[in-house]
């Protein structure tokens, strides 16, 4: 009988060791993000509720969508989006740029996958309203993958930064 105890563990032992932990998914950051600016601008970025649950998103139909669960952004989204912007915009003293993102996702289809990011921003001052404007943009990804989909919505976001720029300068 201690025998076959001692079998059973040594073979539970064994078994233990041959099954390694499975490696943690991967989480992502907008490449454009990594870099440290300050803008002369005060800037906010105001997401759809659904955005701010940690997981890349991606839209699989008109109605549905899908937050990944193993597949997250590595800091909130909001507090990336908005550093990216920091280090595109030159001007704006005293002024507050608020951004409201209703979506910046995946878009899983039949006939095309692609990238989109839509919403609208608002350029105040102390003495009101400057600008503003409407947020439009879509690519088609070439490769699939989450990476793939996160370079290209990072591209996404630095046109958008570009034309918000060239807008309020």
């Amino acid at each position: 009988m201690i025998r076959l105890l001692a079998i059973a563990a040594i073979l539970a032992g064994l078994w233990g060791c041959s099954h390694a932990p499975q490696p943690s998914a991967p989480s992502y950051l907008l490449p454009s993000a990594t870099q440290s600016a300050h803008s002369p601008l005060t800037i906010k970025v105001v997401l759809a509720n659904y955005l701010t649950r940690g997981g890349i998103v991606m839209q699989l139909s008109d109605s549905e969508i899908q937050v990944a669960r193993h597949h997250r952004w590595a800091e909130p989204l909001a507090t990336q989006l908005q550093r990216a912007l920091e280090a595109r915009m030159t001007t704006g003293d005293e002024q507050t740029l608020t951004v409201e993102l209703t979506r910046f996702q995946g878009l899983q289809g039949e006939d095309r996958d692609a990238a989109v990011i839509s919403g609208r921003w608002t350029l105040a001052g102390n003495n009101g309203e400057m600008a503003k404007g409407r947020i439009q943009w879509e690519a088609a990804l070439e490769n699939g993958g989450y990476a793939n989909l996160i370079r290209t919505l990072d591209q996404g976001w630095q046109a958008v930064a570009a034309e918000i720029a060239t807008t309020i300068n």
